[in-house]
């Protein structure tokens, strides 16, 4: 009777599924972004315009996929359910993720990968914290990272359809976030720089005319699958820019070529030496920085992150040309979140976060040969002639330690989505609503989210995601920021207690003035409560809001003027 197995394709996919699923079941996590962008969903799905308020032709979105899927999902429920349409994208999303997952198998296959090597890769990539949460809580993560591993398979796997196969993983990536051009960019050159003449037949390796021929008609092939939005977004929109990046981008000092060309140059020593990098954070739980995770934990992330980063500058290892490719990408893309973006929250950070582990995972796969050749000369004695046993019992700790982290993150998420998510910021959306005046009322906050979506009333979100008015008002008063509120006279506030000591977005004449405090949120005693909550402080953040609604009286102070431009 002959012995079956299971395909490489259908395993990953079944251990994608079950460790997603049971992720989305105990956490039931649902991110704060997808709420702003399940509004314009909503509104799509029920015949008021792909807009977050209705009759404001907005681009409150960034990712088309991100908006278009959860559209069609609602309109599936028959514009009933919030939760079924939710529950559709997750699975949509974690199939995604498999379908790249086993594309990177496919392509490391290609390159001759060791088998350990390649699952553990996979391993590392599917257990990551960010990469499992962003692909359930209703993020464009898992297409984003399907669309990735397709370019990759098209960089490193020859044959057939390559250039569709490299075009389509470009446009995926255009769909899914726009701001992916970076990656395709860097991969792109990468792929000129590092693949010339690369004398493989399962690899991709051409000559340098070669590689640009392809290149070129992948990129025809990305713009003719990309165009369709891009001109739809400018004719319905105004402007083909998402505005969530006119806003986050306002105020930020322009860039010059000569200050960006120097902070390129110094980056490897920056990432060395500074803490104020995105480097460490690549393969650290979601808002790390906040603190609440062991020292030696985030310094070995850290080491790892510098290895990956730094691999393609090191002439003297003799890396394969598609590992230093990879690294290319991974220092890049902490460039781009560094320097040019000067912002990395934890959504950003999978597409970086993956491009480092395929880089560990190429490193580890050369150092393990090297074990085994050592092994098998006579003359090694002691712990040298187990190089090999030691490294695969490294991959396995570090494996395990993945998964005990994804398993803490799971324990903190879960707190987060029942004391802080359902149990303060969906009922402050509530109440607003019940308590405005008219479903015309406004609101001024930073967390836009649960309670944009909640109240359903017009926000003046902080820094302008779903308002241009903030925008402009940011514009205008520059570092006054805390001024704004007095020319946009929002019917509420909702601040969190930090943000009206420091006199963050209101200052204190003003509130006191114009706005009487109304109801205070508060789950700090039930956090308190919890004894065990892996990376507390970032669920401590947002324990306390305080709602403020305008007197009628209002306005009597004049408006703080904005100084003329210069």
């Amino acid at each position: 009777m002959e012995k079956t197995t299971v395909k490489p394709a259908l395993l990953i996919t079944i251990l994608v599924l079950l460790a997603g699923l049971v992720f989305a079941i105990v956490t039931q996590h649902v991110w704060e972004d997808y709420w702003i962008t399940f509004r314009a969903s909503k509104n799509l799905a029920t015949g008021n315009g792909l807009v977050f308020t209705t009759g404001e032709r907005l681009h409150t979105f960034t990712s088309p996929l991100g908006v278009l899927l959860p559209a069609a999902f609602y309109l599936l429920t028959g514009n009933h359910s919030d939760q079924i349409a939710l529950w559709l994208f997750r699975v949509t999303s974690l199939a995604f993720l498999a379908g790249g997952l086993i594309l990177l198998f496919q392509a490391f296959r290609a390159l001759q990968i060791r088998s350990f090597s390649i699952w553990l890769t996979l391993a590392l990539i599917g257990l990551d914290a960010k990469i499992l949460d962003f692909c359930i809580n209703g993020m464009e993560t898992g297409l984003l990272l399907f669309f990735l591993a397709l370019t990759i398979h098209g960089l490193f796997v020859a044959g057939p359809r390559q250039i569709l196969r490299l075009g389509a993983g470009w446009a995926g990536l255009m769909w899914s976030r726009p701001d992916s051009c970076v990656y395709i960019a860097v991969l792109g050159v990468g792929a000129f720089l590092f693949l010339n003449n690369y004398s493989s037949k399962a690899a991709a390796g051409k000559a340098s005319s070669d590689w640009f021929k392809t290149l070129f008609k992948a990129a025809v092939v990305c713009t003719i699958l990309y165009l369709p939005w891009f001109i739809w977004a400018w004719c319905y929109y105004g402007s083909p820019i998402p505005h969530t990046i006119v806003a986050k981008g306002a105020n930020q000092p322009p860039m010059h070529l000569i200050g960006l060309v120097h902070n390129l140059v110094v980056f490897p020593h920056d990432l060395l030496v500074l803490y104020n990098t995105s480097l460490p954070y690549t393969f650290l739980p979601g808002y790390a920085d906040h603190g609440g995770w062991h020292e030696m934990y985030v310094s070995f992330s850290y080491l790892l992150g510098a290895v990956a980063a730094l691999a393609w500058l090191v002439p003297v290892l003799k890396l394969k040309r598609h590992t230093r490719l990879l690294s290319l990408g991974y220092f890049m893309g902490n460039f781009y979140l560094t320097d040019i973006l000067n912002y990395f929250p934890p959504w950003y950070l999978p597409v970086v976060a993956t491009l480092g582990y395929l880089t560990l995972g190429l490193l580890f796969d050369q150092a393990f040969g090297a074990a085994l050749h050592f092994q098998q000369q006579a003359w090694v004695r002691g712990w040298l002639a187990r190089l090999p046993e030691i490294f695969r019992a490294a991959a396995i700790v570090l494996v395990i330690g993945q998964m005990a982290v994804t398993v803490c993150v799971a324990r903190q998420l879960q707190v987060q989505q029942v004391v802080i998510e359902d149990g303060l910021r969906q009922p402050i959306g509530l109440w607003l609503r019940d308590h405005a005046h008219t479903p015309h009322d406004s609101v001024m906050l930073e967390p836009l989210g649960y309670i944009g979506y909640y109240s359903g009333l017009k926000m003046f979100d902080f820094p302008g995601l779903a308002s241009k008015e903030m925008v402009e008002a940011r514009k205008r008063f520059g570092a006054r920021q805390n001024q704004i509120y007095r020319e946009l006279k929002p019917d509420w506030l909702v601040l969190r207690p930090r943000e009206v000591q420091n006199e963050t977005y209101v200052d204190a004449a003003g509130i006191q003035n114009d706005y009487e405090q109304v109801r205070i949120f508060d789950a700090t005693d039930r956090l308190k409560a919890i004894a065990w909550v892996p990376g507390r402080p970032y669920v401590e953040f947002d324990q306390t809001f305080i709602v403020f609604h305008r007197k009628p009286d209002a306005g009597q102070n004049p408006v703080a003027t904005p100084p003329a431009s210069p």
